[in-house]
């Protein structure tokens, strides 16, 4: 039997997108830090019970927010990105399964885009999107296809701007992605979200801005017709509820 090198020198090897924690000592070396990727994943896990979950991650990096909802009580995960692990050069992908494998996580790995998401390809109690509206031409057919695999509730981050529009607003922006890339997105406002993800079948949207980044960036809960009982009641201040325009 040949052994391979240690975890270490593996974790060494590759470029990281996440600083995971795979053992007490070994936190990889990525470009979001471990303290910011933890104060996402209280602002988004913490109001929810997860135990028993099942979940779908769009848009996942290196698989943190997974591994996250997992030791948060989640039962399985399904961790996906599209260009993240698909551009030339890109060792994302390959990072995450060295992560999912280190930790031993219920959770398998695939290429996905969002887009092409339909209810075939399963129903999950919890789905994730991360960062995808500023990474995609058409961040509406990948929210549809989100929406038709969503058993309960919705979880997203974006970049976001006019905020103070009372119209619903698109704007176009533009970010770096690892390995050189640039890609041209949208970034919403909330007065789009709310009446947007009601128009996909959720019947409650709940905003925030983002723990680190503050107003920049925003976090939406999106919640099912057929969502648990109580499903919503963890989620107080800051979160506010998004009223339907009248």
């Amino acid at each position: 039997m040949t052994l391979g090198p240690p975890l270490h020198e593996q974790v060494a090897a590759l470029t990281w997108l996440q600083s995971l924690r795979l053992a007490p000592d070994l936190v990889t070396p990525g470009a979001k830090p471990e303290a910011t990727l933890e104060a996402e994943a209280e602002a988004l896990f913490g109001p929810l019970p997860l135990m028993g979950m099942t979940l779908l991650e769009i848009g996942a990096g290196n698989g943190g927010f997974s591994l996250a909802a997992l030791r948060r009580g989640a039962v399985s995960a399904v961790v996906t990105d599209h260009l993240a692990w698909s551009l030339p050069g890109a060792e994302a992908g390959m990072a995450t399964m060295l992560a999912l494998e280190a930790t031993g996580a219920p959770a398998q790995a695939m290429v996905l885009d969002p887009r092409a998401l339909t209810p075939e390809f399963g129903r999950f109690d919890l789905v994730l999107g991360t960062a995808f509206f500023e990474q995609l031409f058409n961040p509406i057919l990948a929210l549809r296809g989100m929406s038709s695999v969503t058993g309960q509730v919705l979880l997203l981050e974006t970049a976001q701007a006019a905020l103070d529009e009372a119209r619903p607003m698109l704007t176009a922006t533009t970010r770096p992605m690892p390995y050189g890339a640039l890609v041209s997105g949208w970034a919403p406002n909330p007065a789009l979200m709310g009446p947007l993800l009601r128009d996909l079948g959720f019947v409650r949207v709940l905003h925030r801005a983002h723990p680190i980044e503050g107003a920049a960036r925003g976090l939406y809960a999106a919640f099912k017709p057929d969502a648990a009982a109580g499903l919503a009641a963890g989620f107080g201040a800051p979160w506010r509820e998004l009223a339907m325009p009248a």
